[in-house]
C-alpha cells in the first residue's frame, strides 16, 4: 500500500487517496505502540541471570530487526504522505486554473453580448455593472496570481513534469490578457458611448432652452403704456444676457463634437445638430436684437405720448386761457396783462424746446420705418397746429396790448 504509485488522476481521487493513507497511518501508529511493548518485553528475556532461554544476541537481533522494518515503514509512510500531498497541490492547482479558465469564458460571453446603451440612463447603469465586473476582475487576478505562485512552486519541487504545468499557465495567462483588452476595449466604448449621449442630452436641453427664448423674444406684446415697455425691457435685458452668456456653449458644441469618438462624430445626424443648433442660436440672437430695438421704439413712442400729452394739456389750458382773456383798457391792468404774458414767453420756451424733442423723436421713429409711423405723424402733426394756433393767439393777444399800450400813451402825452 505504501509503496503505491497510484497518486490520483484528479482531485476528489487524491483526496480519497489522502484519507485512506490516514487511516493507514493511524494502524501503523497502533501497531507502534505494540511493537514497542513487545520489543521491550523481549529484551528483558536478554538480561536474565543464569537460565536464559534464548541466546540474548538472537533477541536483540530480532527487536533490532523489528524496530528497523518499522521505521521503514514509517518512512514510507512518511513519504507516501508527501506524494499525495504534493499531488493533491499539482490537482488543487489544475482545478483552480480550470475554474479560472471557465470564469474567464462566462466574462468574455457577457462583453461578447454587452451592449452600449441607447441613451444616457442606460449607458449609466451599464457602466455601473461594468465597474461592479471591473471589481471581480480584481479579486480574480488576485486568486489567479496566488494559483500562479503555487504553480511556480510545483515547478521548483520538480516534483511533476513541467510541461503540462507549463502548458497550463501560459495557455490561461494569454486567456487573462485577452480578457482584460476585451474588458478595456469595452471601458472604452461605454466611456464613448457616455461622452455621446451627455453631448446629446446638453444639446438636447440647449435646444429645448433656445426654443423656449425665441418663443419669448419674438413676443408682439410691447407694453401699452410707459411703464409696462420698461419693465418688458428690462425683463428682455435679462434675456439678452442669458442669450450671450449661451453663446459659449453654442461655440463649444464643434470643439465638444470633435472630441467624441469616431463613431459617434462622424454621424450625419449629430453633425446635422450641430449646425441646427448654431443656426437656431444665431435666429435667437437676431430676433433678441430686433425685439430690443422695437421695445425701445415702443418706449420712445409712449414716452412720446406722454410729451405730447403734458405739451396739450399745457396748450389746452392757455389756449382757454387766451380765448377767454379781454385785453384791458386801463394802463394798471394792461401792465398787469403784460407781466403775465412775459412769464407766458418763459413758460412757451420751454414748451417749445419739449415739442422740438417731440418732433425728432417722431422723425427718428418714421426714418427707422416704426410700425406706428402714421399714428406718430398725426399726433405730431396735431401737436404742432395746436402749438401754432397758441402762437397764434399770443401774437393776437400782444397786438391788441399793443395798440392799447400806444393808445394810453398817446392819451398820457395829451
Amino acid at each position: 500500500l505504501l509503496v503505491s504509485k497510484d497518486l490520483g488522476k484528479h482531485l476528489l481521487e487524491v483526496e480519497d487517496l489522502l484519507q485512506k493513507h490516514g487511516l493507514l497511518e493511524a494502524d501503523i501508529s497502533a501497531q507502534t505502540e505494540r511493537v514497542q511493548a513487545l520489543n521491550a518485553a523481549a529484551l528483558k528475556f536478554s538480561e536474565l541471570e543464569g537460565y536464559q532461554p534464548c541466546d540474548p544476541q538472537i533477541i536483540c537481533n530480532r527487536v533490532n530487526h523489528v524496530q528497523t522494518c518499522l521505521e521503514e515503514l514509517e518512512e514510507l509512510a512518511a513519504k507516501r504522505r508527501k506524494e499525495l500531498e504534493d499531488s493533491r497541490q499539482l490537482w488543487t492547482f489544475f482545478q483552480e486554473m480550470e475554474e479560472a479558465e471557465a470564469w474567464i469564458r462566462e466574462k468574455e460571453k457577457i462583453l461578447a453580448a454587452k451592449s452600449c446603451g441607447r441613451d444616457l440612463s442606460s449607458v449609466v447603469t451599464l457602466t455601473n455593472k461594468h465597474k461592479t465586473m471591473l471589481g471581480e476582475l480584481g479579486n480574480r487576478r488576485a486568486l489567479l496570481h496566488q494559483t500562479m505562485k503555487k504553480g511556480e512552486k510545483i515547478l521548483a519541487k520538480k516534483s511533476f513534469s513541467s510541461v503540462g504545468i507549463q502548458e497550463k499557465m501560459r495557455e490561461v495567462c494569454l486567456r487573462w490578457k485577452k480578457l482584460e483588452e476585451v474588458t478595456g476595449l469595452h471601458q472604452q466604448r461605454l466611456e464613448d458611448a457616455m461622452n455621446f449621449f451627455q453631448f446629446s442630452a446638453e444639446t438636447d436641453d440647449l435646444v429645448a432652452w433656445l426654443q423656449d427664448t425665441y418663443r419669448i423674444v419674438s413676443s408682439d406684446d410691447f407694453g401699452h403704456d410707459d411703464y409696462s415697455s420698461q419693465a418688458l425691457l428690462r425683463k428682455h435685458r435679462a434675456v439678452v444676457d442669458e442669450v450671450e452668456k449661451h453663446r459659449g456653449a453654442v461655440l463649444a458644441l464643434r470643439k465638444q463634437l470633435a472630441l467624441l469618438a469616431p463613431d459617434h462624430r462622424q454621424g450625419v445626424d449629430v453633425q446635422i445638430r450641430v449646425v441646427e443648433v448654431e443656426q437656431l442660436y444665431g435666429e435667437v440672437a437676431e430676433v433678441a436684437v430686433l425685439r430690443t430695438q422695437w421695445l425701445q421704439d415702443a418706449l420712445a413712442v409712449y414716452r412720446m405720448f406722454s410729451e405730447v400729452h403734458a405739451c396739450e394739456v399745457w396748450v389746452d389750458e392757455k389756449e382757454q386761457w387766451l380765448e377767454r382773456m379781454e385785453v384791458p383798457e386801463e394802463l394798471d391792468e394792461v401792465e398787469v396783462v403784460q407781466h403775465r404774458f412775459e412769464s407766458l414767453d418763459q413758460e412757451m420756451n420751454s414748451v417749445m424746446g419739449r415739442i422740438l424733442d417731440v418732433n425728432q423723436v417722431v422723425q427718428q421713429l418714421v426714418e427707422g420705418g416704426h410700425p406706428s409711423s402714421d399714428e406718430v405723424r398725426s399726433c405730431q402733426d396735431h401737436l404742432n397746429s395746436r402749438w401754432n394756433r397758441v402762437v397764434e393767439l399770443v401774437e393776437s393777444k400782444k397786438s391788441q396790448l399793443g395798440s392799447v399800450l400806444k393808445i394810453q400813451n398817446f392819451l398820457l402825452e395829451c
